[in-house]
């Protein structure tokens, strides 16, 4: 124990004197003034366009080297050697602090692309003395507007009808915030209005790439659409819509508008076709008897009787100008029947080569086709009937059992006596077709008035509501002047058909195995189509009894007024005898107006 503690002593004299040694040759020095940028806390920033006035960044420096009131410059670069710093800002304190628009703007100016991450550095002065570099990625968002390069103000557009494949405008736009190898997806939109309706109900087309072209046809449509007037010059505002979905809120931008000047043509149809020309028999190169198609629905249609000559069709009566020649219909995609030709006759008429003789002739403007096929003898409409079903329509109930049909009475007209309910109904052009239904915003839609006892049920198919008194009432579209209207209910035949049976009458014979019925077509009207030969025939009131038949004198002593094709057969029944050139005909016998007609 005695040899530790001597030992020990010793050892701590040795240290005391090494450390005063060492204490007398060791020189400390203080560490230099320095001016640093200190490291933001983060490296990503992504500016948010609804948060325009929230911080986009702080960055924050220590200054040893400055004593006093200094002014700091920040600066920013796109590279890292700061070979063309812009200063962005400056401050009087050892921090600087930028919104996300001011900051958004100085990205965008040094060369970023908008939503692309793009690399900045930044660095603080003050006079000489320089910090260290930090740097940001930063995804900016887009603040210029798409700019329109074509057309400009001083263009001026005449849409055709006669053209209408053919291009009538393009329209084509920069987006200067957009690099060629952008990432984003923008969907561009290009929008027409009215000068001066600051876009209010404006037509928007889609467009790709920057640009976007329109045919005579489709621009003329949407031009009347923005709500330009038919054949009148009018002034129309173009501009460019540009959409970015975002989870944020989807960005919105609009370009300035350009004005164009645009005529666009009349799309509406005329009510009645009217035919003119020598090829025509009936109307010749006048306007005393032109040849009348009206309109029903989307098609033009009716008899004619055309020899190998010219002729042309108008939209409006005795007004040359109106004409519509073989080119014409030709050049807007019409598909023409083989009868007929261009005339070449300098104004390109149309040229019936053909068989002469009586024709139907049917211009479809949806179909796009003029085609010629036998005459139709009777009444002429799309259909035989309107077919109407429904809980409103009492003999009918929403089933195909029962329903009640309105025939052909006339040219684009069905009428006939319908008992109705205060329910809801639908017409339809097929027998047992569900899919043929017209319901009430079609006729609506199309131009029709509709007798305010009718109303849009509401019920989820739009059907027809009836709202008057129930009752049975006499019912009447007419597809030529599109009306449904209704009246009182008006007297049927004493029967439901005549019946023709004699060797004047082809189908038929002297027997009762083939009769050809003249079935009612309302208000005391029988009609229908007959096939007649030079020979005699009866009328009969009941299928099967020779018993019912009416012949000539019985009808005569009525008071009726009977075709001049018609005779007495002066056969010892005085039978009727058809004396006119054989043929299918429209018989009528009007039991009201006691007339008998052959047509």
């Amino acid at each position: 124990m005695k040899f530790n503690k001597i030992s020990a002593l010793i050892l701590c004299l040795f240290l005391v004197f090494v450390s005063c040694e060492t204490e007398e040759s060791l020189e400390i020095t203080a560490p230099g003034a320095t001016f640093t940028l200190l490291e933001p806390s983060i490296s990503n920033i992504n500016l948010n366009y609804n948060l325009p006035n929230n911080e986009a960044f702080t960055i924050v420096w220590n200054d040893q080297l400055t004593t006093g009131s200094a002014n700091y410059m920040v600066e920013l670069s796109p590279d890292a050697l700061f070979e063309s710093p812009s200063i962005i800002g400056s401050s009087t304190t050892d921090r600087f602090t930028m919104t996300v628009a001011d900051f958004n703007n100085i990205v965008l100016d040094a060369g970023a692309d908008a939503f692309e991450p793009f690399t900045v550095f930044m660095r603080v002065t003050n006079e000489s003395n320089v910090t260290n570099i930090v740097s940001f990625s930063v995804s900016s968002y887009s603040e210029a507007v798409p700019v329109i390069t074509n057309p400009d103000s001083t263009f001026s557009l005449v849409l055709l009808e006669t053209t209408p494949n053919d291009e009538a405008i393009s329209v084509s736009w920069e987006d200067p915030d957009f690099g060629e190898n952008s990432s984003v997806d923008v969907i561009y939109e290009v929008q027409f209005a009215q000068a001066g309706t600051g876009f209010a109900g404006a037509v928007t087309e889609s467009a790709t790439d920057m640009t976007f072209s329109s045919t005579h046809e489709l621009f003329n449509e949407t031009v009347l659409n923005a709500g330009l007037n038919a054949e009148e010059v009018g002034s129309l505002d173009i501009r460019i819509k540009a959409t970015i979905e975002m989870d944020a809120g989807n960005m919105e931008r609009f370009s300035d508008a350009v004005t164009i000047s645009v005529t666009p043509y009349s799309i509406e149809l005329a009510p009645i076709l009217y035919v003119v020309g020598a090829g025509a028999v009936d109307a010749g190169w006048d306007w005393t008897t032109p040849v009348e198609l009206p309109l029903q629905g989307t098609k033009y249609s009716g008899n004619i009787n055309l020899i190998n000559d010219a002729f042309r069709f108008f939209t409006v009566n005795n007004d040359w100008g109106s004409g519509q020649n073989f080119p014409y219909y030709e050049s807007v995609g019409y598909t023409i029947d083989s009868n007929l030709a261009n005339a070449m006759d300098g104004d390109s008429n149309f040229q019936f080569v053909g068989t002469p003789g009586q024709y139907f002739i049917e211009i479809d403007t949806e179909a796009k086709t003029i085609t010629l096929g036998p005459p139709v003898i009777g009444p002429n409409c799309n259909f035989d009937q309107l077919w109407l079903v429904g809980a409103g329509i009492v003999d009918a109930g929403w089933s195909w059992d029962t329903p009640v049909a309105l025939l052909c009475t006339g040219n684009g007209t069905y009428s006939g006596n319908v008992a109705l309910a205060n329910d809801s109904f639908r017409f339809f052009t097929v027998n047992n077709d569900w899919g043929t239904g017209i319901n009430y915003p079609t006729y609506e839609g199309n131009g029709y008035t509709i007798d305010s006892n009718f109303s849009n049920a509401m019920d989820g198919d739009s059907n027809f509501s009836f709202i008057g008194t129930p009752g049975t009432y006499f019912l009447t579209v007419d597809d030529i002047n599109k009306t449904i209207t209704l009246g009182p209910e008006q007297l049927q035949c004493d029967f439901e058909q005549l019946w023709l049976v004699g060797a004047g009458v082809v189908d038929a014979g002297w027997s009762w195995d083939t009769p050809v019925a003249l079935p009612c077509t309302g208000a005391g009207i029988y009609s229908g189509q007959v096939a007649l030969a030079n020979d005699a025939f009866r009328f009969f009131t009941i299928n099967n009894d020779w018993a019912t038949g009416i012949n000539y004198p019985t009808y005569e002593a009525d008071g009726y007024t009977i075709d001049s094709d018609l005779i007495n057969a002066m056969d010892g029944d005085s039978n009727f005898f058809f004396n006119g050139t054989p043929g299918t005909y429209t018989v009528t016998v009007d039991t009201g107006n006691l007339t008998i007609t052959v047509e």
